[in-house]
């Protein structure tokens, strides 16, 4: 790249030194020439009479020659004038008119001074160019490097990072003005980095204490039973025991593979223009019948088509996850609304109910892995990976999920998604 930039900028150095080199030799000679003829005309009036001149026909060939009179009257114009290589030298040649003369008269003056002084101002412009584009190569070179080693320190920078070291940053103040926005970019790309590694860590470390405690339970369990005879009875418990450790680690893995799916980055489905006001009233009616054995009553707080840009998979694994949760942990007799609405950027779902509500120390963690905020979510077998699972499906969908909640009032999900207007237009015209 410094190469190329030093390369450039010699390209265009000397072709503006040799279009100024070119003009100004064109200009000089011009002035120096009709000076030169100036003279000659000046020399050749101011004479009482002339030493030579010679009258010529109209082919050029002479038809008089001798001794001049005096010029008289008003001054003679230059009609011709070129150089004339003779064996003497070269001369310069001017064809004067004579007002009142039909013919001209040809003035000649040696020449040779002049036109090694041309000669010698064309190879100093030459010398001159030269000598300035190799100090504009040189220039050029060193402006490059100078200019490219804060961008040459920053690639060492970021050479330098790897997942153990990603909270290193680009420094850009040291920087040129316009290499700071770049930098300012990736220093955030780092921290997003930086953020994902440190929920995927945590989610290994999480991951590894849940499957933990029924390894560790089923060996357990296993090992006191071997430690001596015992009867049909006892081993069949024993049995009944690590079956449900081992059901309990199926479910985990299941968990743990449906959250690889969702941060896959290309998933089976595609994200499609759809109506969310459908699928809502879909996924109601397939909660109904949990809800009937708690006895909920589910609202449908939805009008019109809600136009969105989302997997249809995705979309109603979250909407049937809050539903549940909202029908799960709600009291006998309880309330669960969903409903939305749509401006022209995104669209909002909402689910709510009016159940107990959670304390305010667990919404900011009820989105992280195998966080439960209950008892009774340890109790029941929950894991604690299904908002998190909620909140990996929306942000794979380009939105945001969040949460509010009043102890005894109740809570709200929120989730936002990027509103389509093209499916408007189509459920419209429908």
């Amino acid at each position: 790249m410094t190469r190329r930039i030093a390369l450039s900028i010699l390209l265009t150095v000397w072709a503006a030194i040799l279009i100024a080199g070119v003009t100004s030799w064109l200009t000089a000679r011009k002035a120096l020439l009709d000076q030169f003829d100036q003279a000659i005309k000046d020399h050749a009036t101011s004479l009482n009479s002339l030493d030579r001149y010679a009258v010529k026909d109209v082919r050029g060939r002479t038809v008089d020659g001798g001794i001049a009179g005096r010029f008289a009257g008003p001054a003679p114009t230059i009609i011709e004038r070129t150089f004339v290589e003779l064996p003497e030298g070269t001369y310069r040649r001017l064809v004067l008119q004579v007002p009142g003369q039909a013919l001209p008269v040809s003035v000649s003056v040696p020449a040779d001074q002049y036109v090694h002084s041309l000669r010698w101002l064309g190879g100093a412009l030459a010398i001159s160019g030269v000598l300035a584009g190799a100090v504009a190569a040189i220039v050029a070179a060193w402006v490059a490097r100078l200019a490219l080693r804060p961008l040459s320190h920053t690639a060492e920078v970021v050479g330098a990072i790897d997942q153990s070291k990603l909270d290193r940053r680009i420094d850009a103040a040291a920087l040129p003005e316009e290499l700071r926005p770049m930098a300012g970019r990736l220093n955030e790309l780092l921290g997003r980095l930086q953020h994902a590694f440190e929920e995927r860590r945590r989610f290994l470390a999480d991951a590894s204490h849940e499957l933990r405690t029924p390894v560790a339970a089923m060996i357990t369990t296993m090992e006191v039973a071997l430690r001596r005879p015992r009867p049909a009875a006892e081993l069949t418990e024993t049995l009944e025991t690590c079956l449900s450790e081992a059901r309990h680690m199926r479910q985990l893995v299941q968990a743990l593979l449906r959250q690889i799916r969702a941060e896959a980055a290309s998933g089976d489905e595609e994200a499609q223009d759809l109506d969310a006001a459908q699928m809502l009233r879909e996924c109601a009616d397939l909660a109904d019948s949990l809800a009937l054995q708690k006895q909920i009553h589910i609202v449908r707080s939805v009008n019109g088509a809600i136009p969105v840009r989302a997997e249809p998979g995705r979309l109603r694994s979250v909407v049937l996850n809050l539903m549940s949760n909202a029908i799960e942990y709600n009291h006998p007799g309880g309330m669960v609304e969903v409903s939305a609405h749509a401006d022209e950027a995104s669209a909002e779902i909402v689910v709510r109910d009016d159940g107990p509500g959670i304390a305010p120390e667990h919404l900011p963690h009820l989105f992280e892995p195998f966080y439960r905020a209950t008892a009774k979510q340890e109790s029941d077998g929950h894991l604690g990976l299904g908002l998190f699972l909620v909140d990996s499906h929306v942000k794979a969908m380009g939105g945001e999920c969040r949460v509010e909640s009043r102890l005894g009032a109740g809570t709200t999900f929120r989730i936002r998604l990027p509103s389509s207007t093209q499916c408007l237009a189509t459920t419209e015209a429908l």
